[in-house]
């Protein structure tokens, strides 16, 4: 499997290493905020009933920007972690590299730009893994590797006896009278 030489871990690293400091940050001014707002939205809750909602509208607003900022907080910690692991910058749907400039403009992505074509489209039928995989059978011969989970056979099916005609007469079909009720 292809990846990015250990120095380029490095400056990806650090670029990870200041958004998060960033985004950390970020994420407790808007806490900071919401307690703001709460506080004194308990304070003169109910004095003004346009001014409550104006507040509450903000409140929520602020708590989906809180909600967002920790997500990207957790996705780069998430990137972080791959650099650890040395996947950083590996399609997790082609299992090929994902452009330096990709990574650079959004440094949490997990997909090159052809993965996520192929994800979108529904044309998507193996993982990356299963590219590893073959890549590794490929290297190895196809003899040597053994598959840890192997597919049961399918169940026997059960022979189904013919239902045979019974010599003699065909059945006979009902007479239809007719109702005239008028």
């Amino acid at each position: 499997m292809e990846r990015y030489s250990d120095k380029d871990f490095a400056i990806f690293a650090e670029r990870i290493k200041s958004e998060y400091a960033l985004a950390k940050e970020e994420l407790r001014l808007l806490r900071d905020q919401v307690n703001e707002l709460s506080e004194t939205m308990s304070q003169n809750f109910g004095a003004d009933m346009g001014e409550d909602s104006s507040s509450v509208s903000s409140l929520e607003l602020l708590n989906e920007q809180v909600l967002r900022k920790r997500d990207h907080v957790q996705a780069l910690q998430n990137a972080m972690l791959r650099i650890k692991n040395k996947v950083y910058g590996t399609c997790s749907v082609t299992g090929k590299l994902i452009d330096r400039q990709r990574l650079e403009a959004v440094p949490t992505t997990t997909k090159s730009v052809e993965g996520m074509r192929l994800e979108a489209s529904g044309q998507l039928d193996i993982t990356a893994q299963d590219i590893a995989r073959r890549a590794v059978e490929r290297r190895e011969g196809p003899n040597k590797i053994i598959s840890k989970i192997k597919k049961p056979p399918p169940p026997p099916r059960k022979a189904q006896p013919k239902k045979r005609k019974k010599p003699g007469r065909k059945p006979r079909r009902p007479v239809e009278e007719d109702d005239d009720l008028i």
